[in-house]
């Protein structure tokens, strides 16, 4: 079949909107970050030096969360920032968002939130014959293996949302009942928040293409 210029044009779209879109976000966040500071920064070089230099503003935003993490391996710095955050915490609307963002970048950064999750899995969920993309957390405690009153494994599952994985449902579920992927978490992760948009299957061949 010829090619009409119909499909010319989807083709080079497909090519050419990954590539803008991935430049207007690399642009915006570096304008967004560079402006928290820089706004201030821009005045006392334009005092002082007669003139303003852009990115600066983003340079010293990175220095200064450098020395946050610094300060927050010691003992000490810990304390500081724990009483800064308790005095955050009191005002009345920040308490009730902050700590949802600290969860949010707590699952995107932490090597010890995302570590804490064994496997992918599918699990049937809500009803019989509908399956969900899963992170299985743990094995369940004893205690609820007793109360459950059944001699086999279970799991501690979280039935994350859409598009944030961070929330979810915390489940109890056989271990046998779980279907085990070959997802790592960061592709699970992908696959949840494009609201399925993303293939499993093309995760998997981008895997494959890695590792050769």
């Amino acid at each position: 079949m010829k090619p009409t210029g119909k499909r010319f044009f989807l083709t080079g779209l497909l090519i050419v909107l990954p590539v803008l879109v991935t430049v207007y976000l690399f642009v915006s966040l570096f304008l967004f970050f560079d402006n928290i500071l820089g706004r201030y920064i821009s005045k006392l070089t334009e005092a002082y030096l007669g003139f303003t230099v852009p990115g600066l503003g983003l340079i010293v935003f990175i220095v200064l969360i450098f020395l946050t993490g610094v300060m927050a391996t010691n003992f000490i710095g810990r304390r500081l920032i724990a009483y800064f955050e308790t005095l955050w915490l009191k005002f009345p609307l920040i308490k009730y968002i902050y700590p949802a963002l600290k969860q949010i970048s707590q699952f995107l950064f932490s090597h010890k939130f995302s570590g804490s999750i064994q496997r992918v899995a599918l699990t049937e969920w809500p009803r019989k014959g509908m399956y969900v993309v899963s992170f299985v957390t743990n094995q369940s405690v004893p205690y609820f293996d007793e109360k459950l009153g059944r001699r086999e494994e279970y799991c501690n599952v979280l039935i994350p949302n859409v598009p944030n994985p961070v929330t979810g449902f915390y489940v109890i579920v056989p271990k046998k009942e779980l279907i085990f992927l070959d997802l790592s978490i960061e592709e699970a992760s992908r696959l949840i928040i494009s609201g399925g948009v993303l293939n499993a299957r093309d995760l998997l061949n981008e895997q494959v293409i890695a590792q050769e």
